[in-house]
């Protein structure tokens, strides 16, 4: 047989003890397993093998699925997982296993390239390790390190940033999160209509799906996946040439804008109108007096929103959210105070809030801090909080860099600005909200990376 013939041969070969493996452990599986959990495990491994083959199909998965996290996989005794984090951890399986393969058969190896930001990323890992010495519980803080921490930019920078190879599969994932936008403006425009609860102000809300509350209840929860989602309708609408489809996107895109504005989010609203400010500022500032009239018309239109935003903050409901907050951000301050420099512990912020006797008797159960800098202040200190803002900052920066590097007439231009506005909008609303661990955060920035990535890549192909 000829070199290829042996290569065909090992390759069956290979292909035949991994189903002959499989097989085994399936067999011993099911006399020793509860059967539930035998098929659970057939699923994944087929399902690590369909993304083999076609790891793209994982990532647009968990494009639909990212703002869901209160859609999970319940096993029992407590355990719980999101599914857009399993099919994450299914993917990067899949994409690692294929890595190893290439390695020993291609010689293709990675490099710190395919690690963006990991020398800004360490440090805050470092920091989250050290304040450890604060803490009872080693074991739990070591957990908290390696799941969320080292999860999310494991399974949403480096995953997408390695997968998404083509300038056509990241517009199909901007479409798919623009799909999953209306979805969620959907729902806040039913709660509308049909309100979960009677009172006087109705504001859009998240509604449960066939009794599940997939998105949560809050109605922060409905602006922060809008404010990430907004700027890639722009994206499409750029790259779209026809009439009709263009329409129905701006349809789309105001009917987004209005959800997030009936939320009555006061970070929905503050996110908005900075992107909107920076679009405006960097794009249209040469068309200002043509768009004047434009300009003027939006501003009498959203009049009942303002009028409207200004009663319900002057409900007892805000007033008590206040509360809550300045009642967090002492609990915080008080905590850095006692460790300013590496912190009380990662993940026990809310130990620490359960702790306070007097949160427990105003506000009942305690809840995570409402703002990623009192979160660190408290878990992490000055070392943690400064390790983190710069990996943000590199975040930032490099999508900026991007922009200014690309030609003037590249394509790229006005989808890595788009990506600016996703990437501002998604970091300044943790400034006072809860996701900063989770893909909700980080998808939209690990999605702008890995498209600044491609951009560049691109330009310098065509300048060769």
């Amino acid at each position: 047989m000829g070199t290829r013939d042996n290569k065909i041969y090992l390759g069956a070969t290979w292909q035949k003890l991994g189903l002959i493996l499989i097989v085994i452990v399936l067999g011993y599986m099911s006399v020793f397993v509860p059967i539930e959990y035998v098929a659970g495990f057939l699923i994944c491994a087929l399902l690590i093998g369909l993304f083999i083959k076609k790891t793209i199909w994982g990532i647009y998965l968990i494009a639909v699925l990212y703002p869901f996290i209160y859609l999970q996989l319940w096993l029992g005794q407590d355990i719980n997982v999101p599914y857009v984090d399993l099919i994450a951890m299914l993917v990067f399986t899949a994409w690692f296993l294929k890595t190893i393969y290439n390695w020993i058969k291609h010689k293709q190896q990675l490099s710190l390239k395919n690690f963006p930001g990991l020398f800004y990323f360490i440090p805050f890992v470092v920091a989250a390790s050290l304040s450890l010495i604060n803490i009872e519980n080693v074991n739990l803080g070591i957990k908290y390190i390696l799941r969320p921490l080292v999860f999310f930019y494991l399974m949403f920078v480096i995953l997408p940033y390695n997968t998404i190879k083509t300038k056509k599969q990241l517009i199909t994932v901007f479409k798919i999160m623009f799909g999953v936008g209306i979805v969620v403006a959907l729902m806040g425009c039913w709660s509308l209509i049909r309100p979960i609860t009677p009172g006087l102000f109705r504001r859009a809300v998240p509604i449960p799906i066939l009794g599940y509350n997939i998105l949560g209840t809050n109605h922060n929860l409905i602006a922060e996946v809008l404010i990430a989602v907004i700027p890639l309708a722009f994206i499409l609408i750029w790259q779209t040439y026809k009439i009709i489809p263009q329409k129905w996107l701006i349809v789309g895109l105001v009917f987004m804008m209005m959800i997030n504005l009936m939320t009555l989010s006061r970070t929905g609203w503050i996110c908005l109108i900075l992107e909107i400010l920076i679009l405006g500022l960097v794009v249209y500032r040469r068309q200002l007096n043509k768009l004047t009239p434009y300009i003027l018309l939006i501003l009498i239109l959203i009049i009942p929103f303002v009028y409207y935003m200004y009663d319900f903050l002057d409900s007892s409901f805000v007033s008590s959210s206040n509360l809550n907050r300045l009642r967090q951000t002492q609990i915080a301050l008080e905590s850095f105070k006692l460790h300013p420099i590496l912190g009380a512990g990662v993940g026990t912020f809310m130990e620490q809030v359960a702790q306070d006797k007097w949160y427990i008797l105003d506000f009942g159960s305690p809840i995570e801090a409402h703002g990623v800098i009192q979160k660190l202040l408290a878990e992490v200190g000055f070392v943690g909080l400064i390790s983190f803002l710069i990996l943000l900052g590199f975040v930032i920066v490099q999508v900026i860099k991007t922009y200014i590097k690309l030609d003037y007439n590249s394509e790229w231009k006005m989808i890595i600005l788009a990506l600016i506005l996703s990437v501002i909008g998604s970091i300044v609303f943790q400034l006072f909200n809860t996701s900063y661990y989770v893909s909700k955060m980080w998808w939209p920035l690990g999605i702008a990376l890995t498209a600044s990535h491609l951009a560049l890549k691109n330009q310098n192909e065509q300048e060769n």
